[in-house]
């Protein structure tokens, strides 16, 4: 058989990347979007490797209307024009096309599906098998027996053929044009026949086979089907004129099969495209070191050399090994992924790139070594201060570790953390995504080697160490590209000095874990259940009939056809009952006021209150949250299993969950709460005299705004008018706008805007900070916190006013939020090493945005207290002093 031809549908595929990133772009060095780039080029390299295609053409559309728009001015006229990003990248795709020795056709007045049609045939003709890559289902009319469509899921490709396509659609490919004539193509706005469904034009074709059919046979129909279909029927053959694909265009010279076969990319021709544009994400993709200009491209990355270690002299000469290096990668191989009961079961060691081993203490019931003969050698390895640890996810290995007996001191480089500081937006830091992205190497998957429902033990030994060894050796790849570019990006000082100290600290607090009191928390629930009960009876009573508060279609026919209230927005089932909805209906009626009530009370219950005592672990009797220091891009950390962060503050629900959390016997809790640090940030950076006065003389900062806003003295002003002062405060760096401060504050759009006027008159050096961070941004692409963490700015330079907003809203509050962050990490550390060096007790256990809470021995309260505010208020030399704010409590509850 003839090689097959893969054909790209190129516009489909870079759309798809493009709204795949929203909300976590790519830039270039200039702040343009390049993320539907790098999506493509990722896409079209894994269709290289998994496909190895001989003959590969990618088809672009149009950029001029095309004989469809001639049969019918309105055809696509719903669209909207493609985002103002997209424009700049997609040249840039037909450039590295062009470079990487990629044939790709347009061609005036014909859409790309129309070129795709044209090149089937052709297939066709010279009896070679063609595949598809495409979502379009306008494409799916092609499908034959030699012909067949790729569709990308997630992360994969589904093979579709007639047969799947009969299974998914419930019709034969050749009734495609005349399925979409009937029922209509909304995304190319074309008519169909009003009021048959996809269902009705089944069962039609099912019966009649095609659309002449169908109207061979109009008085067959039922006289409902027969009155839309008589009254849609030059619809129904104008829409299949506009479905049906033109097989016979005029391609021109050198556009044929022949054409399109790929020897070999030109890797080397497309490396200086990518440096050219600043496009390192994309680059690190295709597996090139920018910064030393070494292409590997063309080629993967090589599968090391593993061994085993299954005796106690071949463990010594490793061990050795690992001395005489300084440097080695470190994993271990554990039953659970729960890193609290995990007991080990394995490690693996690499000390150079390619060469690494595995140390079996269990295999398929074999025992290899004694844990004793392990720990041993262990303790002492790990506690070499000369010795240099590196790890994937290093807290998981050294939580492992310390619960097996293990003090780990020497840790030194987390791929993680790194892969997450030089690419913030990223999102998935995993070591196979990791090893893909910068290695283009795909490592052995663990549902690859362990069967679902078992665990590591029962892997064979010689699988076991190839993909165990792997894990080290790919891992000691990563961490000599990422030192070299941390350096290259000047995120050194930040990684080793803030975010490596931090991860030891925040292991310790995940070991550590709080203690919850269940009753507290089960009486709790009774009482939730209980509140929730009266309000469906008293939702019940207004309504005048029972029903499923929880059904969005029960409570749609309740609001808006028996209460008869105006909806706000429309969805596919009808009008929606999301929660900003019922805030705006429950302005005009108490129903949507007590159903959001139901809902709030609902979600505590769920969340947290009958959540949490299910997360205490059995044998620690306590809650072992988990701090994610790679989650956000400012440089903030989150929390899961549970989330203890988004527990509401200052109301009776929250602080009732709150009280459940108490301390050990014989301790105390300890809060520290840096106060207003994020308006200190700001008066730091913006300079601005009247707002840094206001700090430096212990002024109340809400009060004074509040006062020369409203031209008062401040000892007039109102709780309310100092309530308006600090939602400004805090909104300016969140990039307010005179709309949502009206909103926020109940009055009018123009009082707004003469509210934000004002504020800016009277501190006109922040007006002058905003301005000035957007400029940077619009230049360089991104900002920078105090400490020099980068974020970049995707959008800042977009023509779209919504998204432009958006994006000066990230330049200018990620200074002052990311730099917060920074100097919380910075406390954690400088408190850790001090409670430490002077031999206390006290330690930290939660972290919630500018708070720290610790678990205090009640004869070191005082020493606590004085270290804690002096290292948190010394964290970094601002102009204006930080203030801690620090409280001592019985439970969490208590302090708030």
């Amino acid at each position: 058989m003839k090689e097959p031809v893969y054909i790209l549908d190129g516009y489909s595929l870079i759309f798809r990347s493009h709204f795949a990133m929203i909300g976590k772009h790519l830039t270039n060095s200039q702040g343009r979007t390049t993320s539907a780039v790098y999506g493509f080029f990722r896409t079209l390299f894994s269709l290289f490797n998994k496909y190895t295609p001989k003959y590969f053409a990618v088809i672009m559309d149009s950029k001029t209307p095309t004989f469809r728009h001639q049969i019918y001015r309105e055809y696509k006229a719903n669209r909207d024009n493609p985002p103002e990003e997209l424009r700049f990248q997609i040249p840039l795709v037909e450039e590295l096309l062009d470079a990487l020795g990629i044939r790709w056709i347009r061609k005036d007045g014909y859409e790309a599906d129309d070129i795709m049609a044209t090149l089937v045939e052709q297939c066709r003709r010279d009896g070679r098998p063609c595949y598809l890559i495409t979502g379009d289902k306008d494409l799916f009319q092609l499908v034959s027996g030699m012909v067949k469509i790729l569709r990308l899921r997630k992360s994969d490709y589904t093979q579709m053929d007639g047969e799947t396509l009969k299974e998914d659609l419930g019709i034969e490919p050749e009734q495609i044009v005349d399925y979409l004539a009937l029922i209509g193509d909304q995304s190319d706005n074309i008519p169909g026949v009003k009021g048959i469904g996809p269902k009705t034009a089944r069962e039609l074709l099912e019966k009649y086979k095609t659309l002449d059919g169908i109207y061979s046979n109009i008085d067959r129909c039922p006289p409902g089907q027969r009155k839309k279909l008589l009254e849609g029927r030059e619809d129904a053959y104008l829409s299949r004129e506009l479905a049906t694909l033109k097989k016979d265009l005029s391609l021109g010279t050198g556009e044929d099969i022949e054409s399109f076969r790929v020897e070999k990319l030109n890797i080397e021709a497309a490396i200086p495209l990518f440096l050219r544009e600043n496009m390192k994400s994309i680059a690190d993709v295709l597996g090139a070191n920018i910064e030393q200009k070494e292409a590997v491209l063309g080629t993967e990355e090589k599968r090391g050399k593993y061994v085993a270690v299954t005796s106690l002299d071949e463990l010594d000469r490793w061990m050795n090994r690992v001395r005489n290096s300084r440097f080695f990668a470190f994993d271990v191989e554990t039953d659970s992924i729960d890193s609290i009961s995990a007991t080990p079961v394995g490690f693996s060691f690499c000390i150079k790139s390619g060469e690494a081993c595995y140390i079996p203490l269990l295999a398929q019931g074999k025992k290899y070594f004694s844990e004793e003969e392990i720990k041993r050698r262990f303790k002492e390895l790990f506690s070499e201060r000369s010795l240099r640890f590196i790890g994937q996810n290093l807290k998981y290995d050294y939580k492992v570790l310390n619960r097996w007996g293990i003090k780990v001191i020497n840790i030194h480089f987390d791929t993680m953390v790194a892969g997450w500081l030089l690419d913030s937006q990223f999102g998935s830091y995993g070591l196979n995504t990791l090893a893909e992205k910068y290695l283009r190497y795909r490592p052995i998957h663990f549902d690859e080697v362990v069967e679902k429902g078992a665990n590591f033990t029962s892997v064979p030994l010689e699988n076991a160490v190839q993909y165990a060894a792997e894990d080290a050796d790919i891992t000691f790849r990563l961490y000599e590209l990422f030192k070299r570019l941390l350096e290259q990006r000047g995120l050194t000082e930040l990684f080793f000095n803030v975010e490596m100290q931090l991860v030891k600290v925040l292991a310790d607090m995940e070991l550590r874990g709080i203690s919850v009191k269940k009753e507290v928390l089960d009486e709790y629930s009774s009482e939730l259940t209980a509140q929730m009960k009266e309000i469906e009876e008293e939702v019940f009573r207004k309504c005048g009939e029972q029903f499923n508060i929880n059904s969005t279609k029960q409570l749609q026919e309740i609001l808006f056809t028996k209460r008869k209230l105006n909806p706000v927005r429309k969805i596919k089932t009808g009008y929606s009952t999301d929660n900003t909805v019922l805030e705006e209906l429950a302005k005009e009626d108490p129903v949507p006021a007590l159903v959001l009530r139901h809902r709030f009370l609902a979600k505590l219950k769920s969340t947290y209150v009958d959540a949490l005592p299910q997360l205490i672990n059995p044998s620690t009797g306590k809650l072992h949250t988990h701090f994610i220091q790679t989650g956000t891009a400012t440089g903030r950390l989150s929390s899961r299993e549970p989330n203890l962060q988004n527990i509401p503050i200052k109301t009776d629900e929250g602080r009732r969950i709150r009280q459940a959390f108490v301390p050990s016997p014989g301790c105390v809790f300890l809060s520290a709460d840096y106060s207003q640090i994020e308006l200190v940030i700001l008066a730091h950076l913006s300079g601005d005299p009247v707002l840094m006065e206001a700090f430096k003389s212990g002024k109340d900062v809400h009060r004074q705004t509040s006062a020369l806003i409203f031209e008062m003295p401040e000892e007039e002003i109102t709780s309310e008018q100092r309530r308006i002062a600090k939602i400004i405060n805090f909104g300016i760096m969140y990039g307010m706008s005179a709309f949502r401060l009206s909103r926020e504050l109940g009055i009018s759009r123009k009082e707004g805007e003469n509210f934000i006027k004002e504020y800016f008159r009277k501190y006109s050096k922040v007006r002058e900070f905003i301005e000035e961070t957007i400029k940077e941004a619009e230049k360089e692409g991104s900002v920078r916190t105090i400490l020099g963490r980068q974020r970049p700015v995707p959008r800042i330079n977009s023509k779209n006013k919504a998204e432009k907003m958006a994006a000066e809203r990230i330049a200018v509050n990620t200074p002052i939020q990311g730099s917060a962050a920074d100097i919380v990490k910075l406390a954690m550390i400088k408190i850790d090493r001090r409670l430490e060096r002077d031999g206390l007790k006290t330690a930290p256990i939660l972290q919630v945005h500018d708070e720290l809470i610790f678990e205090v021995l009640e004869e070191e309260v005082e020493s606590a207290k004085e270290i804690i505010r002096e290292e948190m208020e010394s964290a970094v030399s601002l102009s204006i002093p930080l203030k801690v704010e620090i409280e001592i409590g019985n439970s969490w509850g208590e302090m708030h």
